[in-house]
């Protein structure tokens, strides 16, 4: 069927049609005279797309849901929403407050106040809704889900502010699309088992060292080959070990960081310890 049957038969518009295709959630085939051909599996595709987007439900977030039936992407969305709605119902008390007494101190505390409430990774990146939000959420999220408790945490908080706000940093388009892969539901789960192993080698270096000699030699063959060397992931990697190495990311961000989360400077701790072993065992 045509475009405009799709779009009356899901009820929706043939522009919300073409844009999602554009953003590869529906991909008909086409007709020999170049038009779009929709089947009934794409129409019924269509009106789960139309429902989650009038839920309020990103793309990206459609995307996930449609690719797999993981109920924990649901309650993800689920508890982003509750916690943006929670955000608007103390803002909009705020603003009433506001327009009644026009005390713009006292409300400015107490919206400072809220704010501070938020988790350090709510902070960051709502500070940084772009490349750095997305990359301080997959890497150090894990580590920042307390809210700021003491003076010096605010202060390496707002070092940390200062640093990436200032900071140049040109990422490819390409390697920008791999990070959002990574930062995706099924991204998610593939670095979470990446983080429990590493977690595991950092607690017990020799045993995860013994216990994982094979694959550890498999990898280390795999880094040998053209096709890990020029993968997306493993050029983001490179950028980002250039970027630490010359932007003064490890001299000034990473000891802000660790000041900001206890939790983070315990694990640089036993990280150094574990790369100390693992070096002694294969130095390259």
């Amino acid at each position: 069927m045509y475009i405009h049957e799709a779009a009356e038969l899901a009820g929706t518009t043939k522009k919300a049609i073409e844009y999602y295709c554009q953003k590869g959630l529906l991909n008909p085939t086409f007709t020999e005279n170049g038009y779009r051909d929709f089947t009934e599996e794409d129409v019924v595709c269509l009106k789960k797309i139309t429902l989650l987007r009038n839920l309020g439900v990103s793309v990206e977030e459609t995307r996930e849901i449609l690719s797999g039936n993981d109920s924990s992407v649901f309650q993800r969305i689920i508890q982003e929403q509750e916690d943006v709605l929670q955000r608007k119902k103390a803002q909009n008390e705020l603003l009433k407050e506001l327009a009644a007494s026009l005390n713009w101190t006292a409300v400015g505390l107490k919206a400072a106040a809220a704010g501070s409430r938020q988790s350090v990774t709510e902070r960051l990146t709502s500070a940084f809704p772009g490349f750095w939000g997305k990359y301080l959420s997959l890497h150090f999220g894990r580590f920042l889900l307390d809210p700021v408790r003491t003076e010096d945490q605010e202060n390496a908080l707002h070092e940390i502010c200062e640093y990436l706000d200032g900071v140049q940093f040109e990422i490819p388009e390409e390697l920008e699309n791999e990070l959002d892969e990574m930062n995706s539901s099924s991204g998610c789960i593939v670095q979470c088992k990446a983080d429990e192993a590493l977690a595991e080698a950092v607690n017990d270096p020799e045993g995860w060292l013994k216990n994982n000699k094979e694959i550890i030699d498999q990898y280390i063959e795999l880094q040998k080959t053209n096709e890990y060397r020029n993968s997306p992931g493993i050029k983001l990697m490179e950028l980002l070990k250039e970027f630490n190495r010359d932007k003064g990311y490890n001299a000034v961000f990473i000891p802000a960081m660790r000041r900001l989360s206890p939790a983070y400077d315990e694990y640089m701790i036993k990280l150094q310890k574990a790369d100390q072993i693992f070096r002694s065992q294969y130095q390259s």
